[in-house]
Protein backbone atom coordinates (compact mmCIF):
# COMPACT_ATOMS: atom_id res chain seq x y z
CA UNK A 1 0.00 0.00 0.00
CA UNK A 2 1.49 3.35 -0.77
CA UNK A 3 0.69 6.65 1.29
CA UNK A 4 0.56 9.76 -0.52
CA UNK A 5 1.37 13.39 1.01
CA UNK A 6 -1.63 14.38 1.54
CA UNK A 7 -2.65 11.86 4.14
CA UNK A 8 -0.30 13.06 5.90
CA UNK A 9 0.65 16.93 5.71
CA UNK A 10 -0.40 19.09 8.52
CA UNK A 11 -0.43 19.32 11.93
CA UNK A 12 -0.41 16.35 14.91
CA UNK A 13 -1.03 16.63 18.37
CA UNK A 14 1.12 13.22 20.30
CA UNK A 15 -1.73 10.57 22.07
CA UNK A 16 0.68 7.68 22.99
CA UNK A 17 4.14 7.46 22.79
CA UNK A 18 4.39 3.17 23.66
CA UNK A 19 8.03 1.56 23.38
CA UNK A 20 8.55 -2.53 23.69
CA UNK A 21 10.08 -3.86 26.81
CA UNK A 22 12.47 -6.75 26.42
CA UNK A 23 9.62 -9.48 27.28
CA UNK A 24 7.41 -7.79 24.53
CA UNK A 25 4.72 -5.83 27.01
CA UNK A 26 4.61 -2.06 25.74
CA UNK A 27 4.70 0.90 28.50
CA UNK A 28 4.11 4.46 28.02
CA UNK A 29 7.81 5.76 27.93
CA UNK A 30 6.60 9.51 28.53
CA UNK A 31 4.01 9.19 30.46
CA UNK A 32 0.03 10.30 30.22
CA UNK A 33 -0.42 13.21 28.38
CA UNK A 34 2.94 14.20 27.16
CA UNK A 35 2.84 17.22 25.18
CA UNK A 36 4.07 17.21 21.79
CA UNK A 37 3.25 17.89 17.92
CA UNK A 38 4.90 16.85 14.42
CA UNK A 39 3.96 18.62 11.64
CA UNK A 40 4.55 18.37 7.81
CA UNK A 41 3.93 20.20 5.27
CA UNK A 42 3.88 19.84 1.45
CA UNK A 43 6.99 21.61 0.95
CA UNK A 44 9.13 18.00 2.20
CA UNK A 45 9.69 19.33 5.50
CA UNK A 46 8.29 17.95 8.93
CA UNK A 47 9.27 18.58 12.46
CA UNK A 48 8.54 16.75 15.87
CA UNK A 49 8.92 17.88 19.48
CA UNK A 50 7.96 16.46 22.65
CA UNK A 51 8.41 16.27 26.19
CA UNK A 52 7.31 14.29 29.17
CA UNK A 53 4.90 15.92 31.61
CA UNK A 54 7.83 14.69 34.34
CA UNK A 55 10.57 16.98 33.25
CA UNK A 56 11.58 18.85 36.25
CA UNK A 57 10.45 22.62 35.84
CA UNK A 58 13.61 25.31 36.77
CA UNK A 59 13.24 28.71 38.09
CA UNK A 60 15.79 31.39 37.41
CA UNK A 61 18.20 31.98 34.26
CA UNK A 62 18.80 28.86 31.85
CA UNK A 63 22.81 29.48 32.62
CA UNK A 64 22.33 29.36 36.54
CA UNK A 65 20.75 25.93 36.05
CA UNK A 66 23.14 22.90 36.92
CA UNK A 67 24.51 20.73 33.82
CA UNK A 68 22.90 17.87 35.51
CA UNK A 69 19.29 19.06 35.62
CA UNK A 70 19.38 20.31 32.30
CA UNK A 71 20.07 16.72 31.19
CA UNK A 72 17.27 15.30 32.92
CA UNK A 73 15.49 18.00 31.00
CA UNK A 74 17.05 17.12 27.66
CA UNK A 75 16.42 13.49 28.38
CA UNK A 76 12.77 12.89 28.43
CA UNK A 77 12.61 14.53 24.98
CA UNK A 78 12.38 13.98 21.38
CA UNK A 79 13.50 17.06 18.79
CA UNK A 80 14.09 16.66 14.88
CA UNK A 81 13.63 18.81 12.24
CA UNK A 82 14.63 18.35 8.28
CA UNK A 83 12.50 16.54 5.25
CA UNK A 84 10.84 13.85 4.55
CA UNK A 85 10.12 11.68 1.95
CA UNK A 86 7.04 8.60 1.25
CA UNK A 87 8.41 4.74 0.04
CA UNK A 88 5.39 2.17 0.09
CA UNK A 89 3.92 2.63 3.91
CA UNK A 90 6.80 4.30 5.10
CA UNK A 91 8.40 7.67 5.80
CA UNK A 92 11.59 8.45 5.77
CA UNK A 93 13.01 11.70 8.34
CA UNK A 94 15.99 12.79 6.65
CA UNK A 95 17.24 14.52 9.71
CA UNK A 96 19.01 17.89 9.56
CA UNK A 97 19.12 19.15 13.03
CA UNK A 98 18.61 16.78 16.11
CA UNK A 99 18.54 17.20 19.78
CA UNK A 100 20.64 14.31 19.16
CA UNK A 101 23.53 15.63 16.93
CA UNK A 102 24.68 11.74 15.87
CA UNK A 103 20.98 11.90 14.45
CA UNK A 104 22.04 14.49 12.25
CA UNK A 105 22.06 13.43 8.78
CA UNK A 106 20.32 10.11 9.35
CA UNK A 107 17.46 8.62 8.10
CA UNK A 108 15.01 7.43 10.75
CA UNK A 109 12.52 5.12 9.21
CA UNK A 110 8.92 5.03 10.48
CA UNK A 111 6.29 2.48 9.00
CA UNK A 112 2.74 4.21 8.79
CA UNK A 113 -0.77 3.86 10.11
CA UNK A 114 -4.19 5.22 9.96
CA UNK A 115 -5.43 3.62 12.94
CA UNK A 116 -8.74 5.41 12.82
CA UNK A 117 -9.95 8.55 11.15
CA UNK A 118 -7.53 11.58 11.63
CA UNK A 119 -5.32 9.26 13.43
CA UNK A 120 -1.56 8.68 11.98
CA UNK A 121 0.82 5.66 13.75
CA UNK A 122 4.03 6.30 13.21
CA UNK A 123 5.91 2.62 14.41
CA UNK A 124 9.64 2.09 14.28
CA UNK A 125 11.03 -1.40 12.35
CA UNK A 126 12.30 -4.03 14.73
CA UNK A 127 16.39 -4.25 15.00
CA UNK A 128 17.40 -7.46 14.25
CA UNK A 129 20.38 -6.68 16.74
CA UNK A 130 17.87 -5.80 19.67
CA UNK A 131 19.77 -3.10 20.49
CA UNK A 132 16.61 -0.48 19.97
CA UNK A 133 13.44 -0.50 21.49
CA UNK A 134 10.48 -0.80 19.51
CA UNK A 135 8.62 2.56 19.25
CA UNK A 136 4.71 2.96 18.63
CA UNK A 137 3.91 6.53 18.23
CA UNK A 138 0.04 7.86 17.99
CA UNK A 139 -0.90 11.42 16.64
CA UNK A 140 -4.18 12.88 16.42
CA UNK A 141 -4.11 15.05 13.17
CA UNK A 142 -5.24 19.17 14.30
CA UNK A 143 -5.45 20.64 10.88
Amino acid sequence: MSITTEQIVGHWRLLSFLEQRANGSWFDALGPNAPGCISYWPSGHMQVLIGANDRPRFRGEWSNIPDRDKAACIDRMVAYSGRYSLQDDRVLHHVEICWIPNWQGRDLIRKLGFPAADQLLLATEPDPEGRRAMQEVLWQRVC
